[in-house]
């Protein structure tokens, strides 16, 4: 009988042995997937994403005309970075120089001009010919908002 009850209380210490290990487990599992959803709803905080109208602009083709196309010097943009067709974006003073976007289906871009008939809702693409801007035309695609992170002292 002794032999019996020691192998029980083996078997019911080694389950405990499995259970505790297992729970742990579980643990530290929930916990880590506890920090991966604070992380990404911190990270979610950074975007923002509208409907927007977008265009697009050349302001170094050939066929740029001054005043219409830009101005001031046509190769550097508002902020005083050079434009560069397929990076620089044009926005309203309500996205801040500097923010970076994402539009549908054509990619990331870098909000470093403006322009005098660029509205709120309005995106406007640089380009490298006037030909690309003219076919595109407007239309109104989904913009992602990288919003700038906030400075902290």
């Amino acid at each position: 009988m002794e032999r019996r009850q020691l192998l029980v209380m083996m078997i019911v210490a080694a389950l405990f042995f499995l259970m505790n290990t297992y729970y742990t487990g579980q643990l530290h599992q929930a916990k880590q997937e506890a920090l991966e959803a604070r992380q990404l709803a911190r990270e979610s905080e950074q975007y923002t994403v509208q409907m927007m109208n977008v265009t697009m602009y050349a302001p170094l083709s050939a066929g740029a005309i001054g005043g219409h196309d830009y101005s001031g010097d046509p190769s550097i943009t508002y902020s005083g970075e050079r434009v560069i067709p397929g990076k620089t974006a044009a926005a309203g003073p309500n996205i801040p120089l500097g923010t970076e976007i994402y539009v549908e289906g054509i990619g990331w871009r870098r909000v470093n001009d403006r322009g005098g008939a660029i509205g709120p809702n309005d995106i406007d693409l640089a380009v490298a010919t006037k030909e690309e801007a003219i076919a595109f035309g407007r239309q109104k695609r989904l913009v992602i908002i990288k919003l700038p992170r906030e400075k902290t002292n």
